[in-house]
């Protein structure tokens, strides 16, 4: 199974382009890496920068905001990160019900990442 690695610039960032690339060696020890499963990692990865972002985000200016009205409403960006999850959510599901979970190695690094994202 040969995982073709993704170059800087090749459509996406940096920090996409690492992170695939290291979803990329581990899913290819376990499963054929079809077209699918790279844009499913790839949507994967774009999750996971955009919910740091948007945590971070939200850490420092809260859930909600006090309109100009005077009451509190929910900050967009609460509500992208809520949604950005239930997403990231979905994508792992799909991976998961492609790949089978008996351990490879003794040190599995794809059983580290689902204990990371789940």
């Amino acid at each position: 199974m040969e995982a073709q690695q993704v170059e800087i610039g090749a459509n996406g960032t940096e920090q996409q382009i690492v992170r695939l690339n290291h979803y990329l060696e581990i899913y290819k020890q376990r499963i054929e890496i079809t077209p699918g499963v790279r844009s499913l990692l790839f949507s994967l990865v774009c999750c996971e920068l955009e919910e740091e972002q948007l945590q971070k985000y939200v850490d420092e200016n809260g859930t909600y905001y006090t309109a100009p009205s005077g009451f509190d409403k929910q900050r967009p960006q609460w509500q992208q990160l809520r949604d950005n999850r239930q997403r990231k959510t979905a994508i792992v599901s799909k991976l998961e019900a492609l790949t089978p979970h008996e351990p490879v190695l003794a040190d599995d690094p794809l059983d580290e990442l689902r204990a990371r994202l789940v």
